[in-house]
Order: structure tokens, then sequence, then C-alpha cells
């Protein structure tokens, strides 16, 4: 059997992809179950049946050659034969590494000889660029959607998004694509301000909106389920361009800082924002005087945090509830976790400031 996070890493699909086909009737509600002792400290998993992966296939083979979803649900309904793929479809690619945005762009279809095709559409050509890359993922989600009626859910997580894309935006964010129930965006160089402070200032809003959202929330249900984002940020020289031939054409950044935001996203725990040494260290010094950050003390986790300092990346993860696993390749990576910023936006661009209300 699968887990959520299993079919979601298997199939390239987001979590939000994923409940619409359940709601829809393409794929059967999860058993929700005692995890198994590699699937992590949560009480209670949902589990899918070990056909899921093949079935999501054969559900985006049929969307590509035009199918409803109701025609689908219907043809699984009646138990009737799946029809071959159609002549001319070839599978996805595979998406490249250390990208964050959806790994699942759409297949190419091969037109039969003489037959008109479209004009060939032109995408800028990729260029490697100074940028900042946030990546800030919904905390708990699965255990979200095990809780909430299926309307709820999609309405609190499009609360969310629609809060934070007006704050990324604000900051000079621009959007790429996160696989499940997260967002990315990445900040480019934009005189007179400082693209680094504004991914600061957009992750520390973010949490303010969330501390916001998740009082709403826990006032509406009664429940005591803390609503939070886990947020990485890091900075380096990363390739950007197009993967998805969508209209207009959305921009992705692949490279190690599109990685390592991912990496301390999947990471933190409880609304934290956790950001390289890299980025920090890039800073102005006026605008690190400006920033509060430190890591908690080991076994301490109660007791005033050890500011302007950075951990390992495995250490400070092993300090968390249920510690992730990290990469071996990230283990060292020198992080540190945002605190506050103190003082207001420290640059003069108009996209710094906090969002309006």
């Amino acid at each position: 059997m699968l887990t959520s996070k299993d079919v979601l890493d298997r199939t390239g699909i987001s979590r939000a992809t994923l409940n619409n086909y359940i709601q829809a009737g393409l794929l059967p509600r999860p058993e929700v179950l005692p995890p198994n002792p590699e699937d992590g400290a949560a009480p209670r998993i949902g589990y899918f049946p070990d056909d899921t992966v093949e079935r999501i296939e054969t559900i985006q083979r049929l969307k590509r050659e035009g199918w409803s979803i109701a025609r689908i649900a219907a043809q699984f309904e009646s138990g009737g034969s799946i029809p071959p793929a159609a002549p001319g479809v070839r599978p996805a690619p595979a998406p490249a590494p250390g990208s964050a945005t959806s790994p699942v762009p759409p297949a190419v279809v091969v037109r039969p000889e003489g037959l008109p095709t479209a004009p060939a559409r032109r995408f800028p050509a990729p260029r490697l660029t100074p940028v900042a890359v946030l990546v800030s993922t919904l905390q708990d989600a699965g255990e979200l959607w095990l809780q909430l009626p299926a309307g709820e859910y999609f309405e609190l997580v499009n609360e969310i998004w629609l809060s934070l894309d007006r704050i990324f935006t604000n900051h000079g964010g621009r959007h790429g694509r996160h696989p499940g129930e997260g967002m990315v965006c990445h900040f480019l160089p934009q005189p007179p301000g400082n693209y680094l402070w504004n991914a600061l200032a957009a992750a520390q809003s973010a949490r303010e909106a969330m501390r916001q959202i998740n009082s709403r929330w826990q006032a509406r249900k009664g429940w005591d389920f803390e609503l939070c984002m886990n947020t990485g940020v890091d900075e380096g020289q990363d390739w950007l361009g197009v993967l998805r031939l969508v209209e207009p054409p959305e921009l992705t950044v692949v490279g190690g800082a599109a990685d390592h935001a991912g990496q301390l996203s999947r990471a933190a725990r409880e609304g934290g924002i956790w950001v390289t040494r890299n980025l920090v260290g890039k800073l102005s010094a006026e605008e690190r005087a400006r920033l509060s950050y430190g890591v908690p003390r080991a076994g301490k986790p109660s007791a005033r945090p050890v500011l302007s300092s950075f951990s390992r990346l495995a250490d400070l993860a092993g300090l968390q509830p249920h510690s992730p696993l990290v990469p071996p390749a990230a283990a060292d990576l020198p992080v540190t976790e945002l605190l506050d910023l103190n003082g207001g936006p420290a640059s003069t661009d108009p996209m710094s400031g906090p969002p309006p209300a």
C-alpha cells in the first residue's frame, strides 16, 4: 500500500489534484491505518492501493487524449475496459533535477503528416541569473484533509493561497510550481531594492498572515490544529527558464538554490523560516542589523535561541519533532532560523514593504 506522499512523489501531481481525483470518484479514498515504521510518527496515515500510480497515469493519459473527468469516472465505474494509448502520443519527459516546479509537463502530440500544424511557440531561452528562491509548504496537509470536509478543505487551502500570493507578489516574487500543498516564489534583482531582503520580508509577512488565518479557523472549528507554512529560503546562481508549455509561459528556477530551499521547507516545523548562511552573508550590514536569527539550544527547546548563529541542516532538523530525513548531500548545509525582521524594510523598493491591508 502507498502513502499519499508515495503517490505524489511517483506521479508528480499536486495534493490538490489527488484530492480532486478522489472527490470525482476516479480514486478510492485512502484507508486510514496506524503507520508503518518507515512512514513517520503520525498516529494514523491514509494508505492507497498499490495500483494507484498506474491508475493516475491512465487518468492523465485519457485527459491528454481529450476525455473529460466525468467520462473517465463513468468508464471506471462501469468496469469497462480502458482503451489503449492513442497513436502519436509520447509519454511526458522526466523532471529536471533540483526543479522547484511541477514535474509533469503535458505530453507532446505528433500530428500525422499532411495535417496543418499550429505555429511554433517561442519561449525565452534559459539563462543563468542571481535569484533568491522561497519554498513554503503547508504542514500536515494530509492530516488536515482527513479532518475537514472536502468543501472546507478546499476553502481553507484557497484562502491560504490567495493571501500568500498577494504577499509574495507585493514583495516582487514570481511564482513557480510546487508539487503538493505548497508555494514556490523566486525573487530576481530589481533595483533599487534588494531582492534577498524582499524574499525574507515576504517570508515573514506570510508567517504573520498564517497566524491570522490560524486564529480564524481555530475559532471557527473549535479545534487546536495549528495551521503552519514551513518555509525555506536560499540564493544563488540558478537557471531560469520555461518547463511548462502554457500560456502565459511559466518561468521556473532550476538549480542549487531551488533544491536547498525545498530541503529547508521540508525539514522546518511549526511555521519556521529556515535560511542559508549564504543568503544571510550577502545582506548588507544595515540589513543584517535588522535581522533577528539564530538556532535552538540542543536539549533546551524552550530556552532562548543562540542568536546570530548557524547549524548544520541535519543537526537543526534533528531537533524537530518527528525528525525529518535530510539527504546526505544537504546534511552539512549551514542554516539558521529567521526569528524576526526589525525596523521594517531595509530598502527603498516600494515592493519591499508590507502588503496593503
